[in-house]
This record gives structure tokens, C-alpha cells and sequence, in this order.
């Protein structure tokens, strides 16, 4: 009995989330802060850390995440604000 619960604790935590949020979260914070750095979205897209991290159905759905949007938009108005005299 013991070994039968202990097979059902094995494996992703979070697996009733559906998806991986930690995974995400550093998806996320690797795009924005690419960006940030001045790096172009289609660049980072390209790169082979993203392939690694999660592949293109994982960074798709980073992307559409609205608090990626918000960080990529916070960023650029940032951006525009800086360069206004």
C-alpha cells in the first residue's frame, strides 16, 4: 500500500495547474529581459535557450500571456518616455 501511494505522489506537483508555471515564469523573464537589452522579439524567438527552455508551443504561450505583453509594453513606453525631450 505504501509503495502504491508513493507512486502517486511521484512526478510534477503542479500537474493539476495543467501547465508549468515556474517554466513560464522563466520563459518570461529570459524574453523580457532579452528585450530589454535591446535584443529584436524575432531574435530572441530564434534563439536556441528558447528551444531548450520549452520549445515553440511553451514560448507561444508565454507570449500570449498578458503579463508578458504588459512587460514587453511597460518596456517600450519606457523606452519612448526616455527618449522624449
Amino acid at each position: 500500500m505504501f509503495r502504491e501511494h508513493a507512486r502517486s505522489l511521484r512526478g510534477n506537483p503542479y500537474q493539476f495547474l495543467g501547465r508549468r508555471p515556474f517554466r513560464e515564469a522563466r520563459l518570461r523573464s529570459y524574453i523580457v529581459r532579452q528585450h530589454a537589452a535591446g535584443r529584436p522579439l524575432e531574435e530572441i524567438l530564434t534563439d536556441p535557450y528558447i528551444g531548450r527552455c520549452g520549445g515553440s508551443s511553451l514560448c507561444r504561450l508565454v507570449l500570449v500571456d498578458p503579463r508578458t505583453i504588459e512587460a514587453l509594453e511597460a518596456h517600450i513606453r519606457d523606452e519612448l518616455a526616455r527618449l522624449r525631450p
